[in-house]
């Protein structure tokens, strides 16, 4: 009896609920198939076909794949057809390469000298700075040199003179004359030489002193035109002519 009230609550429940479903839940979505005008709204309905096992058929078993071996690679030259001029070795090195040091150099894993742990680091430093000032003066010398090279204008004969002009100097084979060249003062003709001179330089003086004095003048008469120009614009008119 129990069995058979509870299972008519339970239908009676169901039927309530399929019909006041949309009307105490509205957002719930109905599982219903959708119309035409209703499957343009975004829902998509999908059906599930059953389909059958038999009529699936299942795939064939492959075939027996064939292992291919790989043949063993043939390292050794191809021949050549015609007569051997000689064999092809590769080239030795350079001359370069030749004197440049390498690993195997035995300079590169000699040993230092004994005096060389028994200095103290400020020693060590001394000549660290030692070496770095020598390599100084040497790159100055090498740019004093290429630009002696530059301002140097002669030649060597086959005695081996040198003839041009460099380092200031004039070189005629053996003989190197310096510049600017400056001769002496003949014989007896020293007093005649000073007084050329002191007219020379009394000439020169008094040229300069009469551009001094032109100046001077110049100056003046300027300085006394602007005051008579301003004394002029100071005094009062008594000629009684109204001016316009």
């Amino acid at each position: 009896m129990a069995t058979a009230v509870s299972v008519v609550a339970h239908v009676v429940a169901i039927v309530l609920y399929t019909a006041f479903a949309d009307v105490l839940k509205p957002d719930a979505a109905a599982f219903r198939v959708p119309t035409e005008t209703e499957s343009e709204q975004g829902i998509d309905v999908i059906r599930l076909v059953d389909i059958e096992e038999e009529s699936i058929e299942a795939p064939e078993e492959p075939e027996e794949l064939i292992e291919l071996e790989a043949a063993e690679a043939d390292a050794r030259p191809p021949r050549i057809p015609g007569p051997v001029v000689g064999e092809l070795v590769p080239p030795g090195p350079t001359a370069a390469e030749r004197l440049r040091p390498n690993l195997r150099d035995p300079r590169l894993w000699a040993r230092l000298p004994d005096e060389f742990y028994e200095l103290t680091i400020d020693e060590r430093e001394e000549l660290l700075l030692a070496g770095r000032i020598a390599e100084w003066y040497d790159s100055l010398a090498a740019v004093a040199a290429a630009e002696g090279r530059m301002t140097d204008w002669t030649f060597r004969d086959g005695e081996g003179g040198r003839w041009g002009v460099a380092d200031g100097k004039i070189y005629l084979g053996d003989v190197a004359l310096p510049l600017p060249l400056a001769f002496g003062t003949p014989v007896g003709k020293r007093d005649a030489v000073n007084y050329r001179l002191w007219e020379f330089d009394e000439i020169e003086r008094q040229s300069q002193r009469f551009l001094i004095e032109e100046n001077w003048r110049e100056r003046a008469a300027a300085i006394r035109a602007r005051r008579d120009r301003e004394r002029a614009a100071a005094r009062p008119d008594t000629s009684g002519i109204r001016h316009p």
